[in-house]
């Protein structure tokens, strides 16, 4: 069975898991996200990605899917600072670079970070840390190079 397929598979899996239906806008859904990994798409780019197949879909069940699915630790949501928010299937950990020109995100993977100790917090009673990301923002290559003074 190809990756891809596989990767179904288990998301049609952990679905019936989590006592959720495997419609056919969920699967869609997941399938564009496979496709538009490496870009960390928004919901808007999800959308227009899943209508191309499914006219009928509404940017709110694209929403909502990918809400659900970030419950489920499907997706992860990667916030911007200056738009809104993309996502990223973490298969395993890992961190994030943003171009703060062209908004182009990197995943970071970097065994260091894995040994990272929760951060001690004032007032305990205040939060309880379970999770946490490291977002670096800067420019990329090529927005730095856009940038350089020609010599």
């Amino acid at each position: 069975m190809p990756s891809h397929d596989r990767k179904l598979a288990a998301f049609a899996e952990t679905c019936r898991e989590h006592g959720l239906s495997v419609t056919h806008q969920r699967l869609a859904i997941f399938e564009a996200l496979l496709e538009t990994r490496a870009s960390h798409p928004s919901a808007e780019t999800l959308y227009r990605r899943v209508r191309q197949r499914h006219p009928t879909i509404s940017f709110n069940t694209i929403y909502k899917n990918l809400e659900t699915l970030e419950e489920l630790g499907v997706v992860q949501k990667v916030n911007l600072l200056h738009s809104g928010a993309r996502y990223d299937m973490p298969e395993q950990p890992h961190h994030h670079f943003v171009c703060r020109r062209c908004e182009r995100i990197e995943d970071v993977f970097d065994p260091a970070f894995r040994e990272l100790r929760k951060p001690a917090v004032n007032d305990p009673s205040s939060f309880d840390i379970d999770e946490w990301t490291i977002q670096w923002t800067g420019l990329c290559g090529a927005c730095r190079a856009a940038e350089a003074p020609a010599t």
